[in-house]
């Protein structure tokens, strides 16, 4: 793969945070109140520990540096969104098909 093909599929993935991290936090919701049970353990864990990462003071670039120290978790959130792509596709069919949209 060139580089510029993986860059833009890269960008592409961060583009995809914006309109899928609502959607995640919605579907954590439901898990959470229990009127979705559509995730596995594995991806529950995956969550957990993309957030315990995002949250923790100790990261492979320190948020204290400015311009970039926030890159690693926005790299993360997007792995983890990439990652969980097809429990996003199933939870907005979940969501579209409870609502009758």
């Amino acid at each position: 793969m060139k580089i510029s093909t993986r860059f833009l599929e890269v960008l592409r993935t961060f583009g995809h945070l914006w309109t899928d991290l609502p959607l995640l936090l919605r579907l954590l919701k439901a898990w959470k109140h229990g009127s979705y049970r559509g995730l596995s353990v594995r991806t529950v864990a995956s969550i957990a520990v993309s957030i315990l990462y995002i949250l923790s003071p100790v990261d492979a670039i320190p948020d204290f540096i400015p311009g970039i120290g926030l890159i690693d978790d926005a790299a993360i959130l997007a792995l983890l969104l990439h990652s969980l792509a097809q429990d996003l596709a199933a939870f907005r069919l979940w969501e579209q098909n409870r609502h009758g949209v």
